[in-house]
């Protein structure tokens, strides 16, 4: 089984302008493998050998926690059809600036809901920031996993850093315990740090999932990551439609040979964050 825990999909109804917009942001340097919508990510995980796909939604306003929620459960229950609640595995968002973040994520939970996404760039705020730590908390009590964008975002050029490993580090020693429920997306946030960077986080419990750029897939520092860091350690993710799922998979296989090591990272360590495994 290969569970694809970083993807995104948009309603059908905002879904091309979404992806318009992105495209716009990224200066049309990429572009996407899929339109976006729900139908064509379940057409493209049959096509290359997906069995469940992770939804990673974004709360880019602090208004949005409900709207969020309310679709994923939708998916999870089946309204948007049996496919889709076989295959999705759909995650919450919550903005750090949401005066009711405690009732938010704690809705999430009574929900079922395993977990949830940020992207510091969207959501305008540091990883570091203090004034962010008692929401990472408020996380960490709750028994949610969280992933969030790391590293640099092509779209938001002139924005400073504020999701690298350093940033992590910070943040995992100021919330102890929040470690191994926390996924660093895009191998660590290794991009636009200097080589080496991803091992700051060795240390944390947290893990990093495979998730880079096919311009980066060549690039020295993202392979030695890929093949040395602890199996256990690593989550299969893709960020589709951003890239193409079964090159990544070959690229996982080809730098993780060990059959030990690839039901790790494709399965294993997915369902222990999901709670699918018991």
């Amino acid at each position: 089984m290969i569970i694809d825990f970083h993807t995104h999909n948009f309603p059908d109804a905002i879904a091309p302008r979404a992806i318009a917009s992105m495209v716009e942001m990224l200066r049309h340097q990429f572009v996407p493998f899929g339109d976006g919508t729900l139908a064509c990510q379940l057409a493209d995980a049959r096509a290359n050998g997906i069995d469940r796909c992770v939804m990673c939604p974004i709360a880019t306003k602090p208004s949005q926690a409900d709207v969020i929620l309310r679709s994923a459960l939708e998916i999870r229950d089946g309204a948007r059809g049996e496919e889709a609640a076989r295959v999705i595995i759909p995650l919450a968002s919550v903005h750090p600036a949401d005066p009711d973040f405690k009732a938010h994520l704690k809705a999430i939970a009574d929900a079922g809901i395993p977990g949830i996404k940020l992207h510091p760039y969207y959501q305008g705020f540091r990883l570091d920031d203090p004034t962010v730590f008692p929401f990472f908390a408020a996380v960490r009590d709750l028994g949610l996993f969280v992933i969030a964008h790391c590293g640099y975002d092509h779209g938001f050029l002139n924005v400073p850093m504020c999701c690298g490993p350093v940033e992590i580090v910070a943040l995992l020693a100021a919330v102890p315990g929040l470690g191994p429920r926390f996924v660093a997306a895009h191998l660590g946030g290794r991009e636009g740090n200097p080589p080496g960077a991803t091992d700051m986080l060795l240390e944390t419990g947290c893990l990093i999932d495979t998730a880079c750029l096919e311009i980066l897939q060549d690039d020295p520092d993202a392979i030695r990551v890929m093949e040395t860091w602890p199996a256990d350690r690593i989550v299969f993710g893709t960020d589709y439609p951003w890239n193409r799922q079964r090159r990544l998979v070959e690229w996982v296989k080809t730098h993780r040979p060990s059959a030990a090591d690839q039901e790790a990272i494709f399965r294993q360590n997915a369902e222990r964050l999901l709670g699918l495994n018991g």
